[in-house]
């Protein structure tokens, strides 16, 4: 569990996977921040940079893929990619080149998603 409250902004337009990974990572001691789409997603960054972004690549508006870029490119910090459409190997070139962090198949390992959680903000606090 995390000493202090990250902000994961999550990014995925099907509500109910927002709704199981806000339930999921506040009962986990993180603070979460919603958006359903791209848009959305850069507003509320743009008042408030999140630690954390997990963004789902097939989104209504401007891809899933445009997005992870513009967060990387503008505001430096770590992305989890979620699809259930893609898989790694596709999207393995964007991961590299932006350095994404992490990316997980829906369904989600909901352990193994929050394990990679936990060991990105271990490596920032060093």
């Amino acid at each position: 569990m995390p000493d202090n409250k990250t902000n994961i902004l999550v990014i995925d337009d099907e509500l109910e996977i927002r709704e199981l990974l806000k339930e999921f990572l506040e009962e986990n001691n993180f603070i979460v921040t919603l958006a359903a789409d791209g848009i959305e997603a850069q507003e509320f960054i743009k008042k408030s940079v999140p630690d954390i972004a997990v963004i789902d690549l097939l989104l209504p508006g401007e891809h899933g893929i445009s997005l992870v870029k513009t967060i990387k490119e503008k505001y430096f910090i770590p992305v989890i990619i979620i699809s259930c459409i893609y898989r790694r190997e596709e999207v393995q070139d964007l991961m590299d080149e932006y350095f994404v962090e992490g990316f997980f198949e829906k369904p989600l390992d909901l352990n193994e998603f929050l394990e990679k959680l936990n060991s990105i903000i271990d490596e920032r606090a060093v």
